[in-house]
């Protein structure tokens, strides 16, 4: 046996699940799906229950805490049927603890014996072509999977998903936008195991990568246009509309690739099982800051409450707000990142080259021997402008003037401006009740906000993949 493969070995004994992981989910399960069965016999509905995603599927890995029960109903009841018959039946399955979101369909989302339990109400569809919303492609999933992994295949899939997660872009949700439970399934079925999809995944390029297994498309123009805004294309085996990847942002993608590369030229088990990030004391906290030498500043304010792919959608938004805010008033930035608890707090962090900017700047003007009509149209607007220090005059060939800054200071401008920034509209309404600013060594006292955030802090200030030591 290599070394590579006594990595894979060791990472399969820590993915599989054991045999009382597998006891306590199929007891979860009985209970769910009789409490289900329950109340379908007590309103007299025609509907059946079924299991689905990646307990369903047997991918699950050790350590999963999430398991999905569909309510499947007749097509004939209607949106509202579906509404008030399926939701009234998942309400009843999920006992006292449990919340309630909304994607195409609403669905419940229960918390039994330590276990997420996302009760989801659909409609029973007999052919892929009849789908009606994204939900009711769930189980033909399942199908097309179950029909051709075996059991070998299944740890193929574990050590893709484990690999996936030890390096964080395991997750199709927003707040990641990294891999999906089934988009790792399907990049397995077609490269035949996790060794040939990471020697795959090394010679990836974004935008040119384009997996279709069951060969939808003979043509690649059609598919190549219709999908040209994802840097990676998996078309759907159940739906050739649909692209499995849609969820992987860019950057998650380029993550991928690299530490693909590094597993492959270096194989250790850190992919897997990375070092934990250990909390940071306030003392560790202060001298991080004191020797990162760019500026940091973290705007703190409060979480509305949301369900939390509508949450991490608004903040994505309302950090692209902040940071064009920034660039628009000339500070020069180097990274952005966002945090949050999702209960009660949201953290925006930027770091730029300082904080504190020169009141002057140049700006360049036309071509002397540019049109008289733009000249004077520079000429116009800048000879005794209350903003101009100096000029204008003319350096070398071109007209240029010295103006002031409206703001020197990243603080000032986000005190002033944030409000006016494109924020998303529930965090703006957070923000317009108050936010706090902490600016490098200030940051220190945000310990308080506990072991997560000091957590996330030590990541974004040392910036590398957690692989990468």
């Amino acid at each position: 046996m290599d070394a590579l493969d006594s990595i894979l070995t060791e990472a399969l004994k820590t993915l599989r699940p054991t045999s009382e992981e597998r006891r306590k989910v199929q007891s979860v399960i009985n209970l769910v799906v009789e409490r289900v069965s329950s109340k379908i016999r007590n309103l007299g509905v025609e509907a059946e229950v079924s299991v689905q995603g990646s307990v369903a599927k047997d991918t699950w890995i050790s350590g999963d805490k999430d398991i999905d029960v569909f309510i499947m109903l007749p097509k004939w009841l209607g949106q509202e049927g579906l509404e008030k018959t399926g939701m009234e039946i998942a309400r009843y399955a999920a006992g006292a603890n449990y919340i309630e979101g909304y994607a195409e369909h609403p669905y419940v989302q229960a918390l039994i014996e330590d276990y997420r339990v996302d009760i989801v109400p659909c409609f029973k569809v007999e052919k892929p072509e009849g789908l009606i919303s994204a939900v009711d492609r769930t189980p033909f999933h399942t199908l097309f999977i179950n029909e051709r992994l075996n059991d070998t295949l299944r740890d193929e899939v574990r050590l893709l998903k484990g690999f996936a997660k030890g390096i964080g872009v395991y997750g199709a949700e927003i707040k990641t936008g990294g891999l999906s439970g089934y988009l790792c399934e399907l990049l397995t079925l077609y490269y035949g195991s996790f060794k040939s999809t990471l020697l795959a995944i090394a010679k990836w390029k974004p935008f040119k990568v384009f997996v279709d297994i069951q060969r939808y498309y003979g043509d690649l123009k059609e598919p190549l246009t219709q999908f040209k805004q994802y840097p990676l294309v998996v078309i759907d085996p159940v739906d050739k509309r649909r692209n499995v990847a849609a969820a992987l942002t860019l950057q998650r993608m380029s993550e991928l690739i690299a530490a693909s590369r590094a597993f492959i030229e270096r194989p250790s088990i850190t992919f897997f099982k990375p070092p934990p990030r250990r909390s940071l004391t306030v003392k560790e906290l202060e001298d991080l800051l004191a020797n990162h030498g760019a500026s940091v500043i973290v705007i703190l304010t409060e979480c509305p409450k949301l369900p939390p792919d509508v949450l991490w959608g608004q903040i994505h938004k309302s950090l692209e707000g902040l940071v064009t805010l920034l660039r628009s008033y000339d500070f020069n930035l180097l990274r952005a990142s966002s945090w949050s608890n999702e209960k009660r707090w949201i953290a925006f962090t930027v770091e730029l080259e300082s904080h504190l900017i020169p009141k002057v700047k140049k700006h360049q003007g036309p071509l002397v021997t540019s049109g008289s009509d733009s000249i004077n149209r520079f000429l116009k607007k800048h000879v005794g402008s209350p903003s101009v220090i100096s000029g204008p005059l003319i350096e070398g060939d071109r007209w240029v003037v010295f103006k002031a800054r409206p703001y020197v200071d990243a603080r000032k401008l986000i005190m002033d401006k944030l409000l006016q920034a494109k924020l998303g509209v529930y965090i703006a309404e957070k923000l317009s009740k108050g936010f706090e600013i902490y600016v490098n060594d200030e940051i220190k006292s945000l310990h308080r906000l506990g072991e997560d955030f000091t957590k996330y802090l030590a990541s974004f200030l040392d910036g590398r993949p957690n692989w990468l030591k």
